[in-house]
């Protein structure tokens, strides 16, 4: 299986990349953001990406595909789309035309009309977004751009905030603010049971505001 992929940058298509790994070039599916996001990166320029590899089932033939994402927290999400009734990768990479924290908002929100502006997603499909992954995406809502801030734990927090203080680390939010946050939500809901409820939790008080 792979997994990630480091290499050059050796062309474009619509809607792959090229890139030449130890003597062989890799034609990779990506979804539209991070086609956009990587229109930066000059050919001949280093680019690495995550993976998922699956086979494309045509009648008496099973095609190998790649699928390329800027980062886990993407290629996570694209997975989480995947346990959607009916929703195979073609249709959950093609949807991929907004930035991540947007569609999983939507579902948290049970955002009906902005998940049906999305390319392939009707009345039907939305509906079974928000029915398969309300409630699972809190985290991926709170992902901010710019990347994770590194640093320990802060040790005030107790061990399920100081797990919840990393994801959100991971998704990009400043330490300070990511403390905060922790900080406040143990502070009204100390009993969290662990750091993905308390996530979902933070989120929703982030929505309140």
């Amino acid at each position: 299986m792979i997994a990630q992929i480091e290499g050059i940058l050796q062309g474009r298509g619509e809607g792959y990349l090229l890139v030449a790994c130890h003597g062989m070039t890799y034609q990779i599916q990506v979804p539209p953001l991070v086609f956009d996001a990587l229109q930066q990166v000059q050919e001949g320029e280093k680019v690495a990406l995550e993976t998922v590899h699956y086979f494309a089932l045509e009648q008496t033939r099973a095609t190998p595909i790649l699928l390329g994402f800027e980062n886990t927290l993407e290629k996570e999400f694209f997975e989480k789309l995947l346990t959607v009734p009916k929703m195979g990768p073609k249709g959950a990479l093609g949807l991929l035309t907004q930035p991540v924290s947007a569609i999983a908002g939507a579902v948290e929100n049970a955002d009906h009309k902005f998940l049906e502006s999305l390319p392939g997603v009707g009345k039907q499909r939305a509906r079974d977004m928000i029915a398969t992954l309300q409630g699972k995406l809190a985290r991926f809502a709170l992902l901010q751009d710019g990347g994770a801030v590194g640093g320990p734990p802060t040790a005030s927090i107790s061990n399920v905030g100081q797990e919840a203080l990393q994801i959100l680390l991971a998704l990009g939010h400043k330490r300070a603010d990511a403390e905060r946050m922790v900080q406040e939500t143990l502070a009204t809901v100390p009993d969290c049971p662990d750091a993905e409820s308390l996530v979902r939790v933070v989120y929703k008080k982030q929505q309140e505001r």
